[in-house]
């Protein structure tokens, strides 16, 4: 599904408060980092896009059944551009619970120790892990809990390329249920209300594309996360307090 909610309000509430974060908390508020803190929110009114499912190994005939479990922190995998020029998918752990300043810490922490990580060992740390394994972890770099067992992917290509367009095709990563692209802004014409008149006006739309298992949900899971998302975006102030 292709959303392209109007997020004008929201990016003047965002830059009003940018600089003052930044003072206040020593951690850069991005665009990024909200509207991961705005999908948790959303997220949490629909509980099986933070879903894990699992299917039989064994290929029964008359019992194709599954196993849906909800799980309880919003755990997102982030696609994450590495030093190395490799791209990982880093969780960003309870989104949900956690506010706009501990995401931001969250986030700057990865930045830094990705950037102090020597990859090749990490590899191997990874697929020890994977196959049951001794975890080891290595203080000051990124481990393998770092990349494990995400709930739910999140893929902002807005944040490496302006160009107008937006996701045509998403790959839901199994066990996960939701994958999540967002696409750079783009000022589009909109039909307004203004003074009780409708009026042509340029707004600034943000394409959100969503894809689920429908193993897992249908549309009508779906719709509450759209309908907090455009609470949200209608009443921008909200954010001040996260």
């Amino acid at each position: 599904y292709s959303y392209e909610p109007d997020v004008t309000g929201l990016m003047e509430v965002y830059k009003d408060m940018r600089d003052g974060f930044l003072a206040e908390h020593g951690n850069r508020l991005t665009i990024n980092i909200l509207m991961l803190k705005v999908l948790a929110e959303g997220i949490k009114l629909a509980p099986r896009m933070n879903a894990r499912i699992d299917l039989p190994r064994d290929i029964d005939p008359t019992n194709y059944d599954g196993t849906l479990t909800l799980r309880e922190s919003i755990d997102v995998a982030a696609p994450w551009h590495l030093p190395n020029g490799a791209t990982l998918s880093l969780n960003m752990r309870d989104c949900g619970n956690k506010s706009l300043a501990e995401l931001a810490a969250m986030a700057t922490d990865l930045q830094q120790r990705a950037e102090a990580t020597d990859f090749d060992g990490l590899y191997e740390r990874m697929i020890g892990a994977t196959l049951g394994g001794e975890v080891i972890n290595i203080d000051g770099q990124l481990n393998p809990a770092d990349m494990l067992d995400g709930s739910i992917t999140v893929s902002n290509i807005g944040s490496i390329c302006s160009a107008p367009g937006k996701f045509d095709m998403l790959v839901v990563i199994a066990p996960q249920t939701t994958a999540i692209g967002i696409s750079a802004m783009q000022r589009q014409p909109r039909v307004c209300v203004v003074d009780g008149e409708e009026r042509i006006l340029p707004r600034s739309i943000m394409p959100i594309t969503i894809a689920f298992d429908h193993r897992a949900m249908g549309f009508y899971d779906v719709v509450p996360f759209i309908d907090r998302l455009e609470q949200i975006f209608a009443e921008p102030e909200v954010i001040r307090n996260w």
